[in-house]
């Protein structure tokens, strides 16, 4: 499911995902809601027309992707991102399994750097 998971967030970075609303409509819930970088909260319409008016790929490297799996079909993934300007953002999304997988919660925040020497990475 590691794999999956990480695969389904790297599709929302991707031009070719991100503009077809058919796509977009069935990999996120009807309940979704997200509380995007800018601190506001969006629901799955506003997620839709946001990604949708997107023109390239979106250029995010993923760092970090972690996985935890709380109840039976329920997935939550943290992970954090540093975006094309360098600045580093905590990710974190929760999935369920209905008749396929959806997303139902994300939020983005951003973080301030810190180097932890012990592993040579960003914490």
């Amino acid at each position: 499911m590691y794999e999956t998971l990480l695969n389904s967030e790297k599709d929302f970075f991707k031009y070719d995902k991100i503009t077809d609303r058919a796509w977009l409509d069935s990999v996120l819930h009807d309940n979704f809601k997200e509380v995007g970088k800018s601190g506001v909260i969006f629901y799955k319409k506003d997620t839709i027309e946001s990604l949708t008016a997107l023109k390239a790929d979106r250029n995010i490297d993923i760092f970090n992707f972690e996985v935890e799996e709380p109840k039976t079909d329920c997935w939550i993934v943290h992970y954090i991102t540093k975006e094309s300007d360098d600045r580093l953002f905590y990710r974190t999304s929760v999935w369920v399994k209905e008749n396929n997988l959806k997303l139902i919660f994300h939020q983005a925040t951003e973080l301030n750097p810190v180097i932890n020497p012990e592993n040579n990475g960003i914490v």
